[in-house]
């Protein structure tokens, strides 16, 4: 398949630490994909992590929408492309489509991303870097962008976790993909058994660091969970996951 300008593609295969009790990629390593995806295509383009940290500013991911057709199994390779939307004063738009082994589209996802300070951890403004506007192609993914999950009076708090060394990630702060795996791990295994992730939503609003314990918050709907992440009086993520349940 030929890519189209300013797009980029990776390869992976599915490992056995990586999928869940149905043999099927967990949702928690289908970010860490996506994200390491978005790293090396930045990195290919001059403007990856590493080397944004030299010049005294990062990426951080603010929100993320992911859905998905099917998970890819044990074993089976896939391929995640991916290119820039657009570029706005405080976010950056990067899309991505997810391919199964047969080269089949399984799913999509779409990201909004900011570039901060790593003294003040503010937000820079975007339009300082001009130069990052050459790689937006203005192409749109079939989905939704990622949606603004708002609070619920009526969330109960469903677990609690004490940030370790191990949640900590280049940054300093907790890694994207641990709010997800500390969300999930609420859930009954049955559950997860018995349904997949159709659509997941998350918002990242405030940075949690090592020592500092994080409440676990949650409400169901029909075939919709919302969580929340709050530390003190700081609501650090919040997500939405829609499922579909298994015939």
């Amino acid at each position: 398949m030929e890519l189209q300008p300013k797009h980029q593609q990776y390869k992976f295969q599915i490992l056995p630490q990586e999928v869940n009790l149905r043999g099927q990629l967990r949702l928690v390593a289908l970010e860490s994909y996506l994200l390491n995806v978005a790293g090396f295509a930045a990195q290919e383009n001059g403007f990856g992590s590493m080397g944004m940290m030299d010049r005294g500013v990062t990426w951080v991911l603010s929100r993320l929408a992911v859905e998905m057709q099917r998970l890819p199994k044990q074993y089976e390779w896939m391929s995640v492309e991916t290119w820039v939307q657009d570029y706005g004063r405080l976010s950056t738009t990067r899309n991505f489509v997810v391919r199964g082994g047969d080269g089949a589209v399984i799913g999509y996802a779409t990201s909004q991303w900011a570039l901060i300070d790593m003294s003040s951890r503010h937000p820079v403004d975007l339009r300082n870097y001009p130069e990052f506007t050459t790689f937006a192609t203005g192409e749109k993914v079939q989905i939704e962008p990622p949606a603004r999950v708002t609070v619920k009076p009526e969330m109960q708090c469903v677990g609690e976790h004490k940030v370790v060394y191990s949640d900590i990630d280049f940054n300093g702060h907790t890694n994207s993909m641990k709010y997800v795996e500390w969300l999930l791990d609420t859930i009954e295994p049955d559950f997860h058994y018995q349904h997949r992730v159709a659509r997941f939503d998350i918002n990242y609003v405030h940075e949690i660091t090592q020592g500092q314990t994080a409440s676990l918050l949650r409400t169901e709907l029909s075939d919709e969970m919302d969580f929340e992440v709050v530390c003190g009086e700081n609501v650090a993520c919040r997500a939405r996951i829609r499922w579909d349940k298994f015939c």
